[in-house]
């Protein structure tokens, strides 16, 4: 109805045409600008999100849903933040910049050059430091304080993961070194070997071994009775250290051929393998379960909590 009149058929019909062109005009932009998800009432478009992620950059693979997840996700954060007046001080984000700028070991002029090849200024990429600072804020003052690690959680891991605390077993050895000059030579070879031999047959306990490695041996710690010291498991030459964790304690091995010359050995304490104590590495699991209950948190404020807060509502 116009002015109380109805509208003759054919002046309907042109205006419906009219209508339609004018309709069809827009329409790539409309999609381009349709409504993806709604916080609080506030709409995000394709568009928006498509210039996010492209912004991003490295957000570039993410399937749609997840990038609309992460968007929705900023911006709640930009909410609470706001909300709860939050805000990075100028000297703070003066400091990390010129924190990150040292770490990377640029000057100003070269440090500018790699902003800009990321297709930021100084001025946007302080922009995006203040938002990270604020984030961190928001997060160490609705979680971090939040999270604890009990003395009781610290045991149970430690008994649960005792393996991962192990300390390697050791011996204390000691060696009559006797060289020869020529290896290749067959028979100072066989000469040392037997010299070797001779002698072991009279090291029969570390008293003996010691005053036979002083009268004898050729190599070091000839002068403390032979003694080399005590070794982990990779911390020996690898023949030597094959037979000396293979021999009993208070055992002279046969005569080895090592290098240069023959060896003797003389295991003179086993030291069984143990574990690191509970006090030495409640540090260590305090931070990696802190660490863990930080993130697991996170993610149930993120999920849970912030979203109660506000109205999300995602559009198909």
């Amino acid at each position: 109805m116009i002015g109380g009149a109805a509208m003759p058929h054919g002046v309907a019909l042109r205006v419906a045409a009219v209508i339609a062109v004018l309709l069809a005009g827009p329409a790539r932009a409309e999609v381009a600008n349709r409504i993806v998800a709604t916080i609080d009432g506030e709409p995000i478009t394709a568009h928006e999100l498509r210039e996010w992620v492209k912004e991003r950059g490295e957000g570039e693979d993410m399937a749609p849903d997840q990038a609309l997840e992460a968007l929705i996700t900023q911006k709640l954060l930009e909410k609470e933040i706001k909300a709860q007046g939050i805000s990075a001080r100028d000297e703070d984000v003066e400091r990390y910049m010129q924190e990150v700028q040292g770490r990377s070991g640029l000057d100003e002029a070269a440090f500018q050059a790699a902003l800009k090849q990321r297709g930021m200024t100084v001025e946007t990429y302080k922009i995006k430091v203040k938002e990270e600072i604020e984030r961190a804020q928001l997060v160490n003052k609705e979680i971090r304080q939040r999270v604890n690690v009990s003395s009781a959680e610290i045991k149970r891991y430690y008994e649960a993961h005792l393996s991962d605390y192990a300390t390697g077993e050791k011996v204390k050895v000691r060696a009559i070194f006797l060289r020869v000059d020529d290896t290749s030579d067959a028979e100072a070879m066989a000469r040392a070997r037997a010299k070797a031999t001779e002698i072991r047959a009279g090291a029969r306990s570390s008293k003996a071994f010691q005053a036979l490695a002083k009268e004898h041996s050729e190599g070091p710690g000839a002068e403390q009775g032979g003694e080399l010291g005590t070794f982990s498991r990779g911390e020996m030459e690898g023949r030597l250290e094959e037979v000396a964790f293979a021999l009993k304690e208070g055992e002279v091995s046969e005569p080895i051929d090592s290098g240069t010359g023959v060896t003797l050995l003389f295991v003179e304490e086993r030291i069984g393998g143990s574990h690191r104590p509970l006090d030495e590495v409640s540090p260590e699991i305090r931070e990696a379960l802190y660490n863990e209950a930080l993130q697991q948190r996170f993610q149930d404020w993120l999920s849970r909590d912030l979203r109660e807060r506000h109205h999300v509502e995602v559009l198909n």
